[in-house]
């Protein structure tokens, strides 16, 4: 029931990201911790990133060193890529599994996010497929996406 919540709200805040104005938006902090009593307490991170017309977001369920989540490219008339993300925190650094969609194809690709206080960041780049997954073929280069922490909705 969570996880069809969590989608739901992620898919209401992108939706909202239909701003036409060109600018660069930076927001403060902002968690939310979830008791369950399933598996302990949960927290909740978002980061958004909205450079011009383009956005990227990031829902983040943390729980311990288990991570799952949202991620959302939505550049402004052009191919978007969304899906659910997987992985383990260990330290500042996340490990995942992103299921990436796009243009009508699923991928698995390999992110690597480090959170630095109220931001979050990853690099994305050149690609390679190996075992099944695409991973990038220099993990120390290409763009840098650097998202501000915000008010999960």
């Amino acid at each position: 029931m969570l996880k069809i919540t969590l989608s739901g709200l992620l898919l209401l805040a992108l939706n909202a990201c239909g701003d036409r104005t060109n600018r660069t938006q930076t927001t403060t902090d902002s968690s939310a911790t979830v008791a369950r009593a399933d598996t302990g307490t949960t927290t909740i991170r978002c980061f958004q990133q909205i450079t011009g017309r383009d956005s990227t977001m990031v829902r983040l369920a943390i729980n311990g060193s288990r991570v799952t989540g949202e991620l959302a490219v939505l550049p402004y008339q052009k191919d978007k890529a969304r899906g659910p993300i997987a992985g383990t925190l260990t330290d500042n650094q996340i490990r995942a599994d992103w299921q990436r969609s796009g243009e009508g194809v699923v991928q698995p690709h390999e992110i690597i996010f480090t959170m630095n206080g109220d931001s979050l960041t990853w690099r994305e780049g050149e690609r390679v497929e190996k075992q099944g997954k695409w991973v990038l073929a220099n993990p120390n280069s290409g763009f840098q996406y650097v998202l501000a922490s915000t008010g999960c909705q």
